[in-house]
């Protein structure tokens, strides 16, 4: 039996959570202990020390482990406008896409011209609102503006919750409230299923 490979691309706009998203996949995955911090520099993907000095991704970066008989390649790419041609680069080799979105800022033009770009390369691509535990957080005014300004190609994969400090959540369970943009005829691997 032959392993499946699945290259899966996780973007955004910058501070929207792409490596801390990355660690925690990572994590649930067994592939690490214990997720790594931007902010302590102790990330897998963070590896330059301009990185790890600034808390932002500068270099797009791989890191790869087994689910199955799918080896997924996850890659964490920059999220700051100046480093666009570093994630255009891995845009041509992408199966699907986890485009996040902050819950606290919403939709940013970088995550426009990044969806156009999914969009027009036809990736299937998972929206991701990421952050809704945090103070400012409103999941409802954003999934509003993805229908707004993205697509009305969406489904609440979990419904909006209560937002902001209150919010809780189980200690290997980040908060979040991930939606699909559907309507992407590009195909996944055949040992994936969709929904």
């Amino acid at each position: 039996m032959s392993r499946q490979e699945l290259n899966l691309g996780i973007l955004a706009h910058v501070d929207a959570g792409k490596t801390t998203l990355t660690e925690r996949l990572l994590f649930e995955a067994g592939v690490i202990d214990e997720p790594g911090s931007v902010d302590a520099g102790t990330t897998q993907t963070d590896s330059l020390a301009l990185e790890r000095q600034r808390g932002i991704t500068i270099r797009s970066a791989v890191t790869s482990f087994t689910l199955g008989d799918v080896h997924v390649n996850l890659i964490d790419t920059p999220g700051h406008p100046d480093f666009i041609a570093e994630v255009e680069r891995v845009l041509g080799v992408l199966d699907g896409a986890v485009l996040v979105i902050s819950a606290v800022e919403g939709v940013q033009p970088q995550t426009r011209i990044l969806m156009r770009a999914l969009q027009r390369l036809r990736i299937p691509t998972l929206l991701f609102v990421n952050k809704i535990d945090r103070p400012g957080a409103d999941d409802a005014r954003v999934l509003d503006a993805v229908s707004e300004k993205l697509t009305t190609h969406i489904v609440p994969l979990e419904p909006p919750t209560s937002s902001g400090p209150a919010a809780r959540t189980s200690p290997r369970s980040p908060s979040t409230t991930p939606c699909s943009a559907a309507g992407s005829p590009r195909r996944w691997p055949s040992t994936t299923t969709r929904s």
